[in-house]
């Protein structure tokens, strides 16, 4: 699943480059995307969730105000209660190449016992 991203002028810092937190916020927007596809419109998040365990990034070459991206995210790993999704950061203009790469761990909850719950999603899957 590829997100179109807009990079704000807030987003950069004084270096001139894209400020390192941000990337976070461009996976989150990766995620949703990947998730409105997978989890049924009718999940009742206020019983069923998930938990955000763990994300990690690795930074491969700056991002600036006026570069095109987007961003990729796919579910690389399936366990039976927590789940990876892998992102990719793509600058897609004159200067196209990967910018950052990560991943992070989802974990299937129960807020009604309390607890981890199995997960309901197929094998790993990249679109391409």
């Amino acid at each position: 699943m590829k997100t179109p991203i807009q990079i704000r002028f807030s987003d950069v810092d004084m270096a001139r480059h894209v400020h390192n937190a941000v990337y976070l916020h461009w996976f989150e927007l990766a995620r949703m995307a990947l998730l409105r596809e997978v989890v049924p419109p009718v999940n009742d998040w206020r019983t069923e969730g998930l938990i955000l365990a763990h994300n990690e990034i690795d930074y491969a070459r700056p991002v600036h105000l006026n570069d095109t991206i987007e961003a990729e995210a796919w579910c690389s790993k399936v366990g039976t209660k927590s789940f990876e999704i892998s992102y990719a950061i793509h600058r897609i203009d004159n200067h196209a190449g990967i910018c950052a790469t990560g991943k992070c761990v989802m974990v299937s909850f129960n807020y009604v016992v309390n607890a981890l719950s199995l997960i309901h999603i197929s094998e790993p899957t990249r679109p391409y």
